[in-house]
């Protein structure tokens, strides 16, 4: 594990067990950098995950304060809202297809996001989900084998967070996204129903565990009249 995320974890366990209260004064960087013998940057990395996980807020000139993880656990929330998110109440048929499902290595930019080497198995599942008939997002996500050692089409199909949750017994914390816009590639034009849109949206994300480490890197593709982003942050 990453010397920042040993930090968090540290952090994140007091809070959670009242060792460190709410509205208590955060020690400051340099007393936390003796405390763990770390560099500044590290402890920097570590407070910003605590922050973005609604645990602490910084405060410009003054130590950051721990916040009521109780009633305030998440103080930014980002969500992206599908079609599929938001019509299953609405009794909208959706449904997902595994289009591929392997084991790869080697792969730079996952390699570097899930902090694994070059000889780490993962896999890699790509699928294509239906909302009414209509081929609407496609996912292709890379999970960590030492975390997640099995997969299959039946998993893939229903719920992975699900199956790693109830299963595993896997804590899944929190995902950092990034969203952008493109036009389509040929992959893309194939398997999902564009119509006469030549864009896309795509959300790449890397997902995290409760102890901080990174488990999956991906990116889902939204047809762009099918998404919606709603933010909400606090003051």
């Amino acid at each position: 594990m990453s010397k920042y995320k040993k930090v968090y974890a540290d952090i994140k366990e007091k809070i959670e067990q009242n060792i460190w209260q709410a509205n208590q004064e955060m020690p400051t960087e340099n007393e936390l950098m003796e405390i763990y013998s770390y560099s500044k940057d590290t402890i920097r990395k570590a407070l910003s995950l605590l922050e973005m996980d609604g645990y602490i807020q910084k405060r410009q000139g003054r130590n950051s304060i721990i916040l009521d993880h109780n009633l305030v656990r998440k103080p930014f929330v980002s969500e992206l809202k599908t079609v599929s998110e938001l019509n299953r109440s609405a009794h909208h048929q959706v449904q997902t297809q595994l289009t591929n499902l392997y084991i790869v290595q080697g792969q730079p930019d996952v390699m570097k996001e899930l902090e694994v080497d070059e000889k780490t198995d993962l896999y890699r599942v790509s699928r294509v989900r239906t909302i009414d008939s209509e081929r609407l997002e496609y996912e292709i996500s890379y999970f960590d084998r030492r975390i997640v050692p099995y997969l299959s089409k039946e998993i893939a199909e229903s719920s992975i967070y699900r199956y790693l949750e109830e299963e595993l017994h896997l804590t899944i914390s929190h995902s950092r996204r990034e969203i952008s816009f493109r036009f389509a590639n040929e992959e893309e034009k194939q398997l999902m129903d564009l119509g006469d849109y030549d864009m896309v949206v795509v959300v790449t994300s890397i997902t995290y565990l409760a102890d901080g480490r990174p488990f999956q890197y991906g990116t889902i593709t939204y047809r762009p009249d099918k998404v919606t982003f709603v933010s909400m942050a606090k003051r």
